[in-house]
Order: structure tokens, then sequence, then C-alpha cells
């Protein structure tokens, strides 16, 4: 092929050139640049270097040999595309080149990826600060580059969508790359680009394109995202708009910003779990840790209403209730459904009935201890998601273990208040729990019953056979209430040979059985081996009381009367000892 040594386009063509966004060189045929239009210009002013004049493959990669496959030698070639690096004191320019044979000689277009390559680096720095997190971004952006002709071919070889339009915005040429952005968009204006039949909403040329000149704006259709650069055509009349497809770059912004925000919350939860363990640790009170939990911790992890339950040591009671944003009806109702027998049991899947709860969607996340044990129930209004469920569950998982010392704790001050003879509680220990049972019948309308007993005759096997026969007998009694008594019922020794039974969740009926029980199944056959080979039979008159006949604070009194009742008919029977 014959190759011109020197070629400079017309005013006009240089014009054009200079108005593309993308960088331009023409090369005579020994391939010294005889023409680099502005964009190139600034490429090479950027980088300290003259191009005019010098042989392309030395103003861009510094060699004296031309590059392998270069055009120029092989004009039955295509074309060649290559990728340099330009050193400038702001930073690296970053250039894709395609290379190619137009009219003998040889045109460059230069493309700037820089803004791509410096995405792709910071994205690839903060997926590698993710790493186990599961988040792994896209480093790739596909670049469409056609080749290029003369006016329709050199705007065809652009790799981004060109039109040239009029004043009044109607297309007078477009390159190949509007097809392929656009390829369903076949209007006479730009803005039927974007399926609009007018302008665009604050469109910068609608003012002329001379104000225009320089100007972005983006668009969104079809699920894409699209950035139009605005500049004036070479003769003034009209303008030219580039259309480059942004959507990866805004992709990769949106998982940066995704990616900061989730190390935010995930550092958010651990500061929140770190404050809350140095908060339980120094904090004594169960009170005050369940209030910081609910009023501290739980709001940055959930919206709505919530409340926190812990069982007690014993079946049937409450230690601590606490509840955020729930009217105290509500309230009630939830903490007197956790009383029941069933719901205390201590199992992990011992959840509340939803019709219990004053919310038509609700969470309930079990408090466990160390033993796989359930203390107690965490309430939230409204459905979590699994992630969230996840998150809670690193804040409940310490919770449950803290309540769960503390209830070890009260296990062991229980131990304290237990009768060294017989096992039972002492009055103290009892006292506190008829106090308990009082909050929930005045509470909850719960009623409670009250049977004391004193052992018959107990004075005469201590005369005469000892106080170690009549401890014994005393500790026969004791084993036969214990034997009786539900988990949620108290025994208690209150004197010599008088015990007391609190029975919860209990009428003046129910311990009415309760006697019975112990008279006719227990008591009747029950005797105890004397010193001398005989045996004694164990009696013990017993008397009720119960709070749906008799106000709480006369239970004593009553059950005290009726037992002094039975031991006269006792005695009506059997002989009084002195």
């Amino acid at each position: 092929m014959e190759k011109t040594d020197f070629f400079s386009p017309d005013t006009e063509i240089q014009a054009l050139l200079h108005a593309v966004q993308t960088g331009v060189l023409l090369c005579s045929g020994a391939c010294s640049v005889t023409f680099a239009n502005s964009v190139a210009q600034d490429f090479f002013s950027r980088a300290g270097l003259d191009a005019i004049g010098q042989p392309c493959h030395k103003a861009l990669f510094g060699s004296e040999a031309r590059c392998e496959g270069c055009p120029v030698e092989r004009a039955d070639l295509e074309g060649k595309r290559q990728a340099v690096t330009l050193k400038a004191h702001e930073g690296d320019i970053y250039l894709k080149i395609f290379c190619q044979i137009w009219q003998g000689q040889c045109l460059l277009t230069l493309h700037d990826v820089s803004q791509e390559i410096s995405l792709l680096r910071r994205s690839d720095l903060d997926r590698k600060e993710l790493q186990a997190k599961n988040i792994l971004l896209e480093r790739r952006r596909r670049l469409n580059q056609e080749e290029q002709q003369f006016l329709t071919q050199i705007m065809d070889n652009l790799p981004e969508a060109l039109l040239a339009v009029d004043e009044n915005f109607l297309v007078q040429r477009k390159n190949k790359a509007v097809l392929d952005l656009f390829p369903r968009q076949m209007g006479g204006h730009c803005y039927a680009l974007f399926g609009n039949s007018a302008p665009c909403l604050d469109c910068p040329a609608q003012r002329g394109f001379s104000e225009a000149n320089g100007q972005k704006k983006s668009h969104e259709t079809g699920g894409r995202v699209y950035t139009e650069i605005f500049s004036v055509a070479p003769n003034g009349k009209g303008g030219l708009l580039l259309f480059r497809d942004i959507t990866r770059q805004v992709e990769l912004i949106g998982q940066i910003r995704g990616q900061r925000e989730e190390i935010a919350s995930k550092n958010k939860v651990l500061s929140l779990l770190v404050d809350f363990g140095i908060y339980m640790q120094k904090e004594a009170g169960i009170k005050e840790v369940a209030g910081y939990f609910l009023d501290a911790i739980l709001p940055d992890l959930h919206a709505g209403a919530a409340g926190l339950i812990i069982n007690d040591i014993r079946a049937g009671n409450i230690w601590l209730s606490h509840q955020s944003g729930m009217t105290t009806e509500e309230w009630k109702t939830v903490t007197k459904a956790c009383m029941s027998r069933d719901q205390q049991r201590f199992k992990s899947d011992g959840l509340l009935a939803d019709t219990v709860l004053p919310w038509p969607n609700s969470t309930q996340i079990p408090l466990m201890g160390a033993q796989g044990q359930r203390v107690g129930l965490v309430l939230l209004e409204g459905s979590i998601n699994q992630e969230a469920l996840g998150i809670l569950r690193l804040v409940t998982e310490p919770l449950g273990a803290y309540f769960h010392n503390q209830l070890l704790l009260r296990q062991l001050e229980e131990k304290a208040n237990k009768d060294a003879l017989t096992g039972l509680f002492n009055r103290g220990y009892l006292t506190q729990s008829l106090e308990e049972a009082q909050e929930k019948f005045h509470g909850y309308g719960i009623h409670h019953a009250l049977v004391l007993g004193d052992v018959n005759q107990l004075k005469k096997i201590n005369d005469q056979y000892g106080h170690e026969t009549g401890d014994r007998l005393i500790v026969a009694v004791a084993e036969a209430l214990r034997s009786t008594l539900r988990n949620t019922d108290i025994a208690a020794r209150t004197g010599g040979d008088e015990f007391i039974v609190l029975l919860n969740n209990s009428a003046d009926e129910d311990a009415g059985y309760f006697i019975e029980r112990l008279q006719t199944r227990v008591f009747s056959s029950l005797t105890l081996p004397l010193p001398d080979g005989s045996e004694f039979p164990v009696t013990v008159s017993l008397g009720k009381a119960a709070t749906d006949k008799h106000p709480p604070e006369a239970l004593a009194k009553e059950a005290d009367r009726q037992m002094y009742a039975a031991k006269e008919r006792f005695y009506a029977t059997a002989s009084r000892y002195r």
C-alpha cells in the first residue's frame, strides 16, 4: 500500500476531531505524529511529553522500534489494540489505544480509562477489607470500541455512543455504538433514546449548547444508568452528545457503600456487645441489667415494643419482668400467661401462644443457660429475618448466661433458708414466698391457700423414747408433706411440731382435696418404728384457708383455727398426754 509521508486534515475536520471527547492521533506513513486533538494533547501535556513530530511508538511507549503487528507494516490487518500508562504529576493516565490505517495514514484513538481503573482498584481494596463477608466485587468493565471511519467511520470507531444533533435536538448523525447502547429506541430526536416525546427534564442544552458545553446529565432507563456529556458542534450549530453506560460504576459504588455500611453496622454490634458485657460485670442489680438491655441495647437492634421475662427457680413464679412499648393491661396478660406451670418447665421450646401477645406478628427468643435450659424469654414486636435474629442472639446469649448465673446464686440463697432437720424451708423463706403469692393475687387475681399442720403426740414420743425418736417423727411428717407437693408449692417448718404449706394457684376446694389426700393416702398408713419394736401411727392435725373464701391477711388465722378444731377431734378419740 502506498504510504503518505505527511497528512494535515483541513480546518473543519480538525475542529470536529478537537470536539471529540476521545484522544485522536494521526501519524504519517513513517509513524510520526502529525496531528493530535485537544484531548490527546491534554494527555501528553499532563505527562510532560511532546508527541508532534515524534514516532508514535516512541511518544507513547518510549520505544525506538515499531510495535509488533503495526498496521503500517501489515496493511492487511484490521487494526491493533494496546494499553499504555502515561506517568503524570497528578497521577498515572491509563489509556486504551486502537490503531488502524485510514487513507494511508495511521489513525490512533486514545481512550482514558483512568477513572475505571481507579474505581476497580478502590473496589478491590474494599473487597479485601471484607474478606469473610462473602461479597465479591466484579473488577472488570466492558469497553465497547467500534471501528472508526472518517466522519461516520471516526464516529463509529468511538467506543461510546455519539450523536450529532441540531439546535432542535434532531439527530443529524449517530455512530454504531448508539444502536448497541439503545437497540430499541429509534426516534428522530435525541430524547427519544429514553422514550421521551419532549426534551428531557432539566436538559442543560435547552438554554443552548454553548451554555451546556462540558456539562453532564444522568439518565436511567431499563435498569441501566447513562451519563450524557454535552459539547458544542464544530460549526457552532447544534452539538455533540456522548453517552456512556455507567451502570457498572454505579453498581460498584453501591456495593462499596453497602459494604461500608455493613462494616459500620457490625462494628456497632461489636461495640454494643463489649459495652453490655462490661455493664453486666459491673452492675450487680438484675433490674438494672434488664433495663439496660431493653432501653440502651435493644433499640439499636430492633424497632418496636419488647418485653423480658425471667423465670424464678420455682415454677409458677416470675423472678423478673420488664417491658417497653406495651400498655399495663397488655403486659399483665403476658406475664400472667408466663406464670403457668406448663410454661415454666425450663424447656427451650416453651414459647407463649401468639394469642397471648398484643401484636399481629411477633418473635420470641428463649434465653438459655449454660446447660441448655431456658431461663427466660425475650418478646419482640414484629417478624424478624434470620440475619437480624442471628445478630440479636449475639446479645441474648450472654444475657441468658448472666441470668442463669444469677438464678444459681438464688438457689444457693434458697439452700440457706432450709430447716436443718427436715430440709423444708424456714419461716423467713415462707414469708417471702407468701408476699409473692399475695402480689400475684392482687395483681392478677391468682388465688393461693395455706395449710397448717401440727404433729400429734410429739411430746409423748419425746418423753417416752427421747428427742432423737421425736426428731425422726418430725422428719417422717416432713417427708410425707414433701411427697405430695407440686413443684409450685412451698412447705416450711415454722416450729417444733408445726408446719405450713403454701399452695400456689389454688382455691379453698383445692386445699381441701390436698388435706384429704394427705389423711387418706399418706398418714392413714404411715407409722414410725419405735425402739421397743412397736409401730407408732403418724398423725397430723390440719387446717386450711384460701383467698377465694378469706382475705389474704386472714388466711393464717383461719387455717390455725381449723387446725385446732381438727386437733380437738383427734383427742376426742385419743387420750391426751399430760
